[in-house]
């Protein structure tokens, strides 16, 4: 496989795993009376690392979420970037109970894939799928932090994403 194939793969696995990664679902009172994603609405950015078949590589990433009056429906818009590539991610959840599911797209490269989850007393597990690719999902929050793993399975070179994004 070509070192630029290899890339596309890592970084569509990524780009899916990311789009789920940072729709956090909130927990306590007072948040489930506004909706579930009421605490996420503005501009968020973080960092981390994503572990490929080559080593780790840092990413850096900016997400603005548009969340409805009643909090049970959030868009997303994610950037992130490393020292090798970028990735644009739009995505749209919506909760019913203590579930969520969407959709997100990556805008660069026109790749398309499912998200969907169950709350927890911590935050969220979840599913991302894509096309040939899916990762299972935990997000912890607590305040304005979010801890964000993901672990794909199947066939990919990526084996581990961990972000940590803040609210600013």
């Amino acid at each position: 496989m070509s070192l630029e194939s290899a890339q596309h793969r890592v970084f569509s696995a990524l780009q899916i795993a990311l789009a789920c990664a940072l729709l956090c679902l909130p927990v306590g009172a007072s948040a489930q009376q506004q909706g579930v994603f009421s605490r996420f609405a503005g501009d968020w950015s973080g960092e981390g690392t994503v572990k490929i078949s080559a080593g780790r590589e840092r990413i850096r990433c900016k997400a603005h979420y548009t969340v409805t009056p009643d909090g049970t429906s959030l868009e997303q818009t994610l950037r992130c970037a490393s020292d090798s590539y970028k990735l644009e991610v739009r995505s749209k959840v919506i909760a019913t109970g203590t579930t969520f599911a969407g959709k997100w797209n990556e805008v660069t490269r026109d790749t398309i894939g499912n998200l969907s989850g169950t709350v927890t007393s911590t935050g969220i597990r979840g599913k991302i799928d894509g096309i040939g690719f899916t990762a299972d999902l935990v997000i912890s929050t607590q305040a304005n932090r979010q801890s964000v793993i993901i672990d794909p399975t199947g066939a990919t070179d990526i084996s581990h994403v961990s972000i940590t994004m803040t609210r600013s």
